[in-house]
């Protein structure tokens, strides 16, 4: 399966819902492993989800050594097989940061969402008129109503059904 989008973004909420069994992993796991596509995500989710595997295990005992360490060689194992992209824009650039920042106070999102906000609006993958959208992918439901209030297609893993492209059947899930 090919996905339909210009890009697909994975929020690091949805990335370790993928690499960790818990609530609503099913759905994202199912659509991962079957799209052919690689996904993009910026370095700080990525270093947010390193950090959210890292808390699974060393503090809420959620996750074994050996489960840590084999789900963070898999996520920088998808990085070297390029599954995974680093897409971002640059967030030194003052112009850049403003429009962060100014996501930030419009939505009360972190800084780590408004940027990957920003980058899927204004990065390489932007959306153009009359192109497929790009998708981001996230279990964050704060997130989630943040991108759809600034134009992004959004697919909240956790409660809403995998999404379809225009010409796909329901029984292509």
């Amino acid at each position: 399966m090919k996905s339909w989008f210009r890009a697909t973004y994975v929020d690091a909420s949805a990335i370790i819902k993928i690499l960790v069994d818990e609530n609503g992993s099913s759905p994202v796991q199912k659509y991962f492993h079957k799209n052919s596509s690689c996904f993009r995500i910026t370095s700080l989710c990525f270093a947010e989800a390193l950090g959210v595997l890292k808390v699974k295990y060393f503090y809420q005992k959620k996750i074994t050594k050996k489960g840590y360490l084999n789900r963070s060689y898999l996520l920088v194992g998808w990085l070297r097989s390029r599954r995974i992209l680093l897409d971002e824009v640059d967030l030194s650039d003052p112009k850049i940061f403003e429009e962060v920042e100014s996501v930030i106070k419009q939505h009360s999102i972190d800084i780590s969402d408004a940027f990957q906000i920003v980058t899927i609006k204004r990065g390489k993958y932007k959306n153009f008129s009359g192109e497929s959208q790009s998708l981001l992918i996230t279990a964050d439901e704060k997130l989630a109503k943040a991108a759809r209030s600034e134009g992004i297609k959004v697919w909240e893993c956790s409660h809403e059904p995998i999404p379809l492209g225009p010409n796909r059947a329901a029984a292509d899930r």
